[in-house]
């Protein structure tokens, strides 16, 4: 898999026709993002957002009307590299390879902790995000059709790879891993369905102690 730099990844999708594709992208954890919700209620069989009906779930994609529902990881991360800022959106699994811990399970341990029904509790974000504030990571990042007609760079991390330490300023991310291809390969492309990561969020106001600030 290509290693891209947030810059990188921008101008592909300026150059590229719309299409679904998947690099790796080395960057640092700078804020977590809060919204209404860290995660959505999604169909298990397609991770698809389901919709509520006047007694079942829907999937909309599988058309599914008494879908089982699982709780899915969304959240916004502000992350930087040498050279830019962006927003990746942490869907599912790498949510759990992040913090550990499923979507569910942290529900399940905060609805035991407060009680009530999880259906009338708001869920706040769990700490083990704002731990990973000042991590650096390698992220598997996956750009869809909608990604080129956006005019806000907010990128779907897919997978966390590994740990990894940002290059010097004058290490070009794309020369990483160069080894693992062959001159001239290309982004690799994979035609997949999409599924529906739902809900919004909206930045921190209150800026964390522990957050780490960009250098340079």
């Amino acid at each position: 898999m290509r290693t891209l730099t947030i810059t990188e990844i921008a101008a592909f999708l300026k150059r590229e026709p719309a299409k679904v594709a998947y690099f790796d992208c080395i960057a640092t954890i700078d804020d977590v993002k809060l919204g209404a919700e860290w995660y959505y209620i999604a169909c298990k069989d397609c991770q698809t957002k389901l919709n509520r009906g006047p007694t079942t779930l829907l999937c909309p994609k599988c058309r599914n009307e008494d879908a089982t529902a699982l709780a899915n990881y969304r959240v916004e991360l502000s992350v930087y590299d040498n050279e830019e800022q962006c927003t990746f959106i942490i869907l599912g699994d790498a949510g759990k390879e992040l913090t550990g811990r499923k979507a569910s399970e942290l529900i399940d341990a905060y609805v035991q902790e407060n009680g009530g029904d999880e259906a009338e509790l708001e869920v706040p974000l769990p700490q083990c995000f704002i731990d990973t504030i000042g991590q650096t990571k390698k992220f598997r990042i996956k750009v869809s059709p909608y990604n080129f007609t956006s005019t806000r760079l907010s990128l779907t991390a897919t997978k966390i790879i590994s740990p990894a330490v940002l290059p010097p300023n004058n290490t070009p991310l794309s020369l990483l891993g160069a080894q693992n291809h062959r001159p001239g390969a290309e982004v690799e492309i994979l035609e997949v369905a999409e599924s529906s990561g739902g809900g919004t969020s909206a930045t921190d106001d209150q800026k964390k102690a522990k957050r780490i600030k960009r250098s340079g």
